[in-house]
C-alpha cells in the first residue's frame, strides 16, 4: 500500500532529483517548487516517487509534476498515484485537474488519456523557454499539450 507525505518548505529541495525525472530543467522546477503542495510517495517506507499540485483558481488544480523512480516504473504505481491525486483534489473542493506534457511525450499523453483526461488546449512554443532543447521519441519538444479531467 502506498503512503503519501506532504513536504513543506525548504525540505522539498531534497527531492529535486525525483522532480527532474519529469521536468528536465531545475530552473523550471524552481518556479513552482515552493508553491502549492508537494508529496513524496512511498511503498513499504521506501520512496518511489513524488508529485506536485498547484491551485490555478478555486475550481482548477494543476498537476505540475508526477514522477516514479525508474526502478519502480511499469508496476502500476503511476495509476495509483493518480487516484490519490484526484482524491486530494476532490477533498479540497476542486472541480477539475489539469496536467501539461510535451507534444512529443507520447507515453505520457497515453498515460493521461488512460486515466480519463481529455485534450484541453495547446500552449504554443512553451518549451522555447527551456535553456536546453528537450527531445522525446526523437521529437524536439516545442508545444505543451494540456489535458484536463473533470473530478
Amino acid at each position: 500500500m502506498l503512503t503519501y507525505q506532504l513536504i513543506e518548505g525548504a525540505a522539498r529541495r531534497q527531492w529535486l532529483d525525483d522532480l527532474l525525472l519529469a521536468d528536465e530543467e531545475v530552473g523550471m522546477i524552481e518556479r513552482y517548487l515552493m508553491h502549492g503542495q508537494f508529496y513524496t510517495v512511498s511503498d513499504q517506507q521506501q520512496v518511489i516517487g513524488a508529485f506536485h499540485l498547484m491551485a490555478l483558481n478555486d475550481q482548477q488544480v494543476e498537476l505540475k509534476n508526477i514522477a516514479v523512480r525508474p526502478e519502480w516504473q511499469h508496476r502500476g504505481f503511476g495509476g495509483q498515484m493518480m487516484t490519490q491525486i484526484q482524491t486530494i483534489a476532490i477533498d479540497q473542493g476542486f472541480q477539475s485537474l489539469l496536467v501539461g506534457t510535451g507534444d512529443g511525450s507520447l507515453a505520457a499523453i497515453g498515460f493521461y488519456l488512460r486515466q480519463g483526461f481529455r485534450f484541453e488546449r495547446i500552449r504554443k512554443n512553451f518549451f522555447d523557454q527551456y535553456q536546453t532543447p528537450i527531445y522525446e521519441n526523437g521529437i524536439r519538444l516545442k508545444d505543451m499539450v494540456v489535458l484536463a479531467k473533470i473530478l
